[in-house]
């Protein structure tokens, strides 16, 4: 059996510096992007973005065309698929949403972004979405 989830990779700029927004769990273990399963008749797209508000109250622009895909197993031995997008924003403050899960909310210049998530997949999807973003900009 495949699940396949679908997050974005956040950023905001403060003070000239690109800050990556990161979740964690609120016992402090696991460290990533918002992301979550699609829900009948959703886009990729959509469910990246309601995910994205569910777990953060951000509502987020995405940009470009950049699109990561990762794959892995579960450990009841599905398959998972995880699509991840670029977005921004402004001008808000990550908090919880009643009703969903409570996190912890990191905003990080990337290097520390990068030593931060938990997973080396997960990594690799950040250089991807700064090497875009860096792109972008010049």
């Amino acid at each position: 059996m495949t699940e396949k989830s679908c997050g974005t990779v956040l950023y905001t700029v403060k003070d000239g510096v690109v800050l990556y927004l990161l979740i964690q769990s609120a016992d402090g273990g696991v460290c990533g992007f918002p992301k979550g399963h699609m829900e009948q008749g959703e886009t990729e797209e959509e469910t990246a973005l309601r995910e994205t508000w569910e777990e953060t109250s951000v509502k987020a622009e995405l940009i470009g065309d950049f699109r990561k895909e990762i794959a892995y197993r579960l450990k009841n031995g599905n398959s998972k698929t995880v699509v991840f997008f670029l977005g921004t924003f402004s001008d808000q403050k990550p908090r919880h949403n009643e009703g969903f899960e409570t996190l912890n909310y990191l905003l990080l210049p990337y290097a520390e972004a990068c030593r931060k998530l938990t997973f080396h997949n997960t990594r690799r999807v950040l250089k991807s979405a700064d090497r875009f973003l860096r792109a972008k900009q010049a």
